[in-house]
C-alpha cells in the first residue's frame, strides 16, 4: 500500500511538474509572441513612417523644382524683354529709318531721287547724325545685353566696326575740309552685316518671348 501511495504522490507531482513546466513554456512563449508582435508592429510603423518622410521629401524637392522652373523662366522673360525694349528694338528701328533717308543724302547716295544739297546737309547733320550717334549711346550703355546669343561674337565686332564708322563720320563731317570725303574713303565703311544681325536676333528673341509667354509649367521643367 505505501508503494502505491508513493507511486501515487509520484505521479501527482510529475503531472504538477509537467504542468508548471507546460505553464512557464506557454507564458514564454506567449511572452515572446507578444515581443514579436510588437516588434513586427514597431517595424511596420518604421517603415510606414519612413515612407511617409520619404513621400514628403519628394514632394518637398517636386515643389523645389518648379520654384527653380519658374524663377529660371521669369529671369528668362525678363531678361528678353530687356533685350528687346532695351537693346534690339531700338538699334533695329533706327538702322531701318536710316535705311530710308541715307538714300536721299546728295554726298551718301548715287541714286537720281536725291534731295537738293542744302535738304541733304540739313538731313545728314539733324537726322543721319543724330541717329547714329543714338545708336551709339545705346550700344556703349547696353552693349551686356547682346552676350549670351549664338552670334554674339560676330555681332559685337560688327557693333565696334560701327562705332569707329560713326566716330569717323561725325569728325569729317566736322572739318570743312574734310566734308567732301565719306567714311568709306578713309577705310570705314558701313558695316553691312550690322543690319541682318541685329534684324535676325530681334526676330529670333521676339519668336522666343511669344513661346515663353504661351509655355506651361510642366514645360518648363524638360
Amino acid at each position: 500500500m505505501v508503494d502505491l501511495s508513493d507511486k501515487i504522490i509520484e505521479l501527482i507531482i510529475d503531472k504538477i511538474l509537467i504542468g508548471g513546466i507546460v505553464l512557464a513554456a506557454g507564458y514564454w512563449l506567449n511572452k515572446r509572441f507578444e515581443i514579436f508582435k510588437n516588434e513586427t508592429n514597431e517595424k511596420y510603423h518604421q517603415r510606414q513612417l519612413i515612407a511617409e518622410l520619404e513621400n514628403q521629401q519628394k514632394q518637398q524637392i517636386s515643389i523645389l523644382e518648379d520654384q527653380i522652373a519658374i524663377a529660371q523662366y521669369n529671369a528668362e522673360l525678363e531678361f528678353i524683354e530687356r533685350q528687346i525694349s532695351e537693346f534690339y528694338w531700338p538699334i533695329y528701328l533706327r538702322l531701318e529709318k536710316d535705311n530710308v533717308m541715307w538714300k536721299r543724302i546728295k554726298s551718301l547716295s548715287s541714286e537720281k531721287n536725291v534731295l537738293p544739297e542744302a535738304a541733304s546737309e540739313a538731313i545728314e547733320k539733324e537726322f543721319i547724325l543724330k541717329n547714329h550717334q543714338e545708336i551709339v549711346e545705346i550700344i556703349e550703355s547696353k552693349i551686356h545685353l547682346a552676350e549670351n546669343s549664338n552670334n554674339s561674337k560676330e555681332l559685337i565686332n560688327e557693333l565696334l566696326k560701327y562705332i569707329k564708322h560713326v566716330a569717323i563720320y561725325k569728325t569729317i563731317r566736322s572739318i570743312k575740309e574734310l566734308q567732301r570725303f565719306n567714311p568709306i574713303d578713309l577705310n570705314e565703311p558701313f558695316p553691312e552685316r550690322i543690319h541682318p544681325l541685329i534684324e535676325n536676333k530681334f526676330l529670333e528673341l521676339q519668336n522666343r518671348y511669344e513661346y515663353l509667354k504661351k509655355v506651361k509649367l510642366g514645360e518648363l521643367r524638360k
